[in-house]
């Protein structure tokens, strides 16, 4: 895109401020839909509670540590940390954490494959549809494993490579393989991300509008779940595997430039969101840490 940067910066600076504010809005929504998520899931342990004041900070919190830690779910790491000292065993809070990320990419992914089977062929990019499919394969065998032990036991030959984290690798396991007898908890969780999920659909239409480019709903709802997929690769926050992908994967609905400008708009509505994230980080007296605390993690 180098030979483009002036018609970019310009479509950039002539983006709608109402549409951008309404997509800002949008994805704060999305943020704090999906804290309500955490916080079922977070209780369901029983070992401690959270407020939704307390996750929804946590959430914003680990948007701001996005930027410093690899791809974009290093920030999961530091809410799972926090969760922790409130009171729950290290070992929950980060199954807890772990849970949340998948529902979420889980609901997004098979939300696409529904409306894939609703859609005329014709009208998606055949590549469009086998991704789909491929990222839906994968998510069904990641569920089984993860809730089917005897499933699970056939990739047992795999701990030859890891065999000093065999044990703690079980532990992982079979904290998450309990989530199997919570199939309350699971359609609440379900639920809650589906509407999560488009809000944040609505908030990239609302960043395409103000450039003045129109991504179909339909579009949104097939192509984002791939391109928040490949932001799962190794980067920083997703730092260029997000854009690179969604001009990939935009670039034929709206153009490449377009497409470009939505996801540097993109990156802007993370980057403010991971200030907030910051000042409240910053702020907050709950998140200040002792030396001697880091000490004590350190020998627990």
């Amino acid at each position: 895109m180098r030979g483009n940067y002036n018609q970019i910066w310009g479509a950039i600076k002539g983006a709608n401020a109402f549409f951008f504010c309404m997509g800002l809005a949008a994805f704060v929504l999305a943020i704090i839909t999906a804290s309500l998520r955490l916080k079922l899931i977070v209780d369901a342990q029983g070992t401690a509670r959270a407020t939704l004041n307390e996750v929804v900070s946590l959430t914003f919190i680990g948007y701001f540590f996005n930027n410093f830690l690899p791809t974009s779910i290093g920030g999961d790491v530091v809410k799972a940390y926090y969760l922790s000292r409130k009171g729950s065993e290290r070992l929950t809070s980060f199954t807890a954490v772990f849970i949340d990320r998948v529902i979420g990419l889980i609901t997004m992914i098979f939300m696409a494959a529904i409306a894939l089977l609703f859609v005329q062929k014709q009208i998606i990019d055949k590549n469009i549809r086998y991704m789909i499919y491929a990222i839906t394969a994968c998510s069904i065998i990641a569920i089984i494993f993860l809730m089917n032990k005897k499933f699970a036991r056939k990739f047992s030959w795999l701990f030859i490579l890891i065999r000093p984290l065999e044990e703690k690798t079980k532990r992982i396991y079979n904290a998450i393989h309990i989530y199997k007898n919570h199939t309350s908890l699971m359609i609440k969780s379900f639920a809650i991300s589906i509407v999560s999920q488009i809000f944040f659909f609505i908030s990239i239409g609302m960043l395409a509008l103000s450039i003045g480019a129109v991504i179909p709903p339909i579009d949104i709802l097939l192509r984002m779940p791939i391109i928040c997929a490949m932001s799962l690769l190794p980067s920083i926050n997703g730092l260029g595997v997000r854009e690179g992908s969604t001009v990939l994967l935009f670039g034929p609905v709206v153009g490449r430039e377009s497409a470009f400008v939505v996801s540097i708009l993109w990156l802007l509505v993370l980057f403010i969101t991971s200030i907030a994230g910051g000042l409240i980080y910053a702020l907050g007296p709950q998140f200040k840490i002792k030396w001697g605390e880091i000490k004590e993690d350190e020998a627990l």
